[in-house]
């Protein structure tokens, strides 16, 4: 390792030890607070930074909506599955699932969705509350750093004077490092947490959207064999 890497590391434990016995909480605060942010990120996939997620539903729709004069091995639903698993990430999977329910049990498809929609939500939102817990407490903690920083500042001056800067350099650093500690991991976390936060909602939104379009699909089937029925 080049020496630049020890001088990092000399510097950064240099920072904790100066920062005070709040260090230990502020970083046990971003540990937790990434780490849960890092499982949220996980479990929706590819989805969390896809750009053309509302393509996946468009895509949906125009499979959905094909005729099968393309032949009977290219049925509508089999398009769509294809493009669906070629997609991946949780909303395509969310699709497959419904549309393969849709098509078993369509009398069943909409209490599955509504149970299938929520368990989903709370899936993706897993941790989400313990993220912004973290973010909060550490400028928090980081505060609560400065202000025991600035009590060693006073009780040096009360037994030494102010005539001694040195001396008083401790309780200052302590009350800025433990300040700029905490406002270094909440930055960061209340970021990601609301962009995290964003993208949910939006997957949400196409959930909903790609199970309407699924339920169309459903209800013109079933319309269509209605109707073949009376004529035959």
């Amino acid at each position: 390792m080049s020496n630049s890497f020890y001088i990092f590391i000399e510097s950064v434990w240099h920072n904790y030890e100066a920062g005070g016995v709040v260090m230990l909480p502020i970083l046990i605060a971003g540990v937790i607070g990434f780490y849960y942010l890092y499982c949220c990120y996980g479990r929706i996939g590819r989805d969390a930074f896809r750009k053309d997620v509302g393509g996946i539903v468009d895509q949906l729709r125009t499979d959905l909506q094909s005729t099968t004069s393309l032949g009977a091995q290219k049925s509508p639903v089999t398009m769509a599955l294809r493009h669906l698993r070629k997609r991946g990430g949780i909303l395509s999977r969310e699709m497959r699932y419904a549309l393969d329910v849709a098509c078993k049990n369509p009398a069943e498809y909409q209490d599955y969705m509504q149970v299938r929609m929520i368990k989903t939500c709370r899936y993706m939102e897993k941790g989400l509350h313990i993220v912004s817990v973290m973010s909060a407490a550490a400028p928090l903690l980081g505060l609560l750093g400065t202000v025991t920083g600035m009590v060693s500042t006073f009780e040096v001056i009360t037994l030494y004077g102010n005539q001694n800067p040195v001396l008083m350099a401790d309780g200052i650093s302590e009350a800025l490092i433990s300040t700029q500690s905490g406002l270094l991991i909440a930055f960061p976390l209340t970021l990601l947490k609301g962009s995290l936060y964003e993208r949910i909602e939006l997957l949400k939104n196409q959930m909903t959207l790609g199970a309407t379009v699924i339920e169309n699909f459903i209800s013109a089937k079933s319309t269509q064999v209605s109707a073949e029925l009376e004529k035959a």
